[in-house]
């Protein structure tokens, strides 16, 4: 099954299709995210907006899907992976 595209923007990388957008996570205290989704689902990832405001911790995303370049299929859940630091105060389609 393939991903619902309305609210969705488009991004296209090494010619594969991706979608993003922002919304609160309720799984997760409602917390706001930008999540990246493949089109067939394979790779989902999403980052919590507003890390780097955070002092004494270091910003991550957290991979869910189960394709990753460079990682084996041997281990299967969330995966967390340390990001530099950058202005995430606001995220935009621009």
């Amino acid at each position: 099954m393939g991903v619902r595209k309305k609210y969705k923007r488009k991004i296209v990388r090494s010619n594969r299709l991706f979608y993003w957008y922002v919304e609160p996570d309720i799984d997760d205290e409602g917390i706001i995210k930008l999540h990246i989704v493949s089109e067939d689902k394979k790779l989902i990832v999403t980052y919590e907006v507003g890390q780097h405001s955070i002092k004494n911790k270091p910003p991550f995303i957290v991979i869910i899907g189960e394709e990753f370049e460079g990682w084996t299929t041997e281990y299967i859940g969330y995966r967390r992976v340390l990001t530099p630091k950058w202005s995430d105060e606001i995220i935009t389609p621009k």
